[in-house]
């Protein structure tokens, strides 16, 4: 059976320390309910997102995201 997910890493514009990473870890909660979302990965540098490519848009989170303040780095966000 082929896997239909996909995992996409996202970059940060900076280092984000242990705090801040919890601090988003808490934002990020509810991105896990969104249907099509199947895993979230942060670490000091990077995101990694685990998706379904059919039912889920990354241009979509990614705009969620920043709106929760996430320093993702500026070329991560032109698709």
């Amino acid at each position: 059976m082929k896997n239909s997910f996909s995992i996409k890493t996202l970059k940060t514009n900076e280092t984000l320390t242990a705090v801040e990473q919890n601090i988003f870890r808490q934002k990020f909660k509810p991105l896990l309910k969104v249907y099509g979302i199947i895993s979230l990965c942060l670490e000091a540098e990077n995101i990694y997102v685990e998706y379904n490519p059919v039912s889920f848009k990354l241009d979509s989170f990614k705009l969620n995201i920043l709106d929760l303040g996430f320093p993702l780095k500026t070329d991560e966000v032109l698709v």
